[in-house]
């Protein structure tokens, strides 16, 4: 039997969601631009957090504070709404998206296998990063780390709602099949949202502005002792709670777009 038909042979390969899972991680793994970005984005923040810690170094060991790495969590989502959405849009820009619906036709099992190839990829990077960041903080400071205070919860945190929102850009890629559109409603959402609060009504402005996607994980990442210093009208159990709302509103609306349109 050749090699051909031993792929094909039904007997021997079936659509299964492991096999479709490691088709999706092989994707993403070949793909030149995850790899550019998820190099470029670990070693572009370790030399930033390096430089915070030199700066604070007069501080002492003392100051050392997940709040540190975490802030910058509004600048580090760009990157994973772009890793995230590209691996679902460039499937579409190079009609690659058809083979992949051929083969595995159970569209919720194909979606499925996407979003944790994507939430395992990006994990991976965001894991290597956060790793990275604690690292290069710490040697910059001369300090050393006490993930007490809440600061291993907001690292934990700050890994999950990075690795998330790249599953949200890959659920928003589905809607909109465009990279660049994609992108721009991912920044919409994140921080043009925010543009709410100019309406005069207090509800608005106390209120609903908490729960704004912004709000939400600066809320989610903070450690103990940022807690005592900042006014943070939602816990950040809540915010996480929030955050994972909102991610299941864009699986769950990706999936009905993935379902009952055309490739």
């Amino acid at each position: 039997m050749s090699s051909r038909q031993v792929v094909l042979e039904p007997r021997i390969y079936h659509a299964t969601f492991l096999n479709s899972f490691l088709s999706e991680i092989r994707k993403m793994a070949y793909l030149r631009g995850f790899w550019v970005q998820a190099i470029g984005v670990v070693a572009l923040y370790g030399l930033i957090m390096f430089a915070v810690g030199v700066s604070q170094k007069d501080y002492g060991p003392s100051y050392l504070d997940a709040q540190a790495i975490t802030f910058g969590i509004t600048f580090l989502v760009i990157f994973t709404f772009a890793m995230g959405g590209s691996a679902v849009t460039n499937e579409y820009s190079s009609n690659t998206m058809r083979t992949t619906a051929l083969s595995d036709p159970n569209r919720l099992r194909s979606y499925t296998a996407k979003h944790v190839g994507v939430f395992v990829m990006v994990g991976g990077v965001n894991l290597v990063l956060t790793l990275v960041a604690i690292l290069a903080y710490m040697v910059g400071a001369g300090g050393s780390w006490d993930f007490g205070d809440g600061n291993l919860r907001a690292l934990v945190m700050f890994w999950l709602i990075l690795t998330t929102s790249a599953t949200m850009a890959a659920s928003l890629g589905y809607i909109i099949r465009s990279t660049a559109g994609t992108i721009t409603a991912s920044m919409a959402l994140l921080y043009v949202s925010n543009a709410i609060v100019i309406i005069n009504i207090d509800w608005i402005r106390e209120t609903l502005y908490n729960y704004l996607p912004l709000q939400v994980i600066q809320g989610a990442t903070v450690s103990n002792l940022d807690l005592m210093g900042m006014d943070m009208k939602l816990s950040w159990s809540t915010s996480i709670i929030v955050w994972l709302g909102y991610a299941l509103v864009f699986w769950v609306l990706g999936f009905v777009r993935y379902q009952r349109s055309d490739i």
